[in-house]
């Protein structure tokens, strides 16, 4: 799959259309559909063998560049949780590769 139509994107659609729920329905919860869309990461990661900190990278980016332009309070919260988890995540990812086998 190319750069232009990786598997991101449908990531980064997603994630768009879970903040479009959370921001129209105030009686969602936020860590429950973080959690959801991070076992969907997973999901991805754990299919192929691939750049995973690039595909993240790709799907955190920009979901944070539209947490900070976004007006909505609750569609900001989702959006920036989400660049946050996935940062996370990105870290764990490095600080696996970078331990020392025992």
């Amino acid at each position: 799959m190319t750069a232009e139509f990786g598997p991101y994107i449908q990531m980064r659609k997603l994630a768009q259309q879970m903040a479009i729920q959370y921001q129209k329905d105030t009686g969602l919860a936020l860590q429950p559909l973080l959690a959801h869309f991070m076992d969907e990461v997973e999901v991805n990661v754990a299919s192929d063998r691939f750049d995973h900190s690039g595909f993240m990278e790709r799907i955190r980016a920009p979901l944070e560049l539209d947490a900070e332009v976004t007006l909505d309070d609750r569609r900001k919260e989702f959006l920036k949780g989400v660049a946050d988890a996935l940062q996370k995540r990105i870290q764990s990812e490095a600080d696996a590769v970078t331990l020392p086998s025992s």
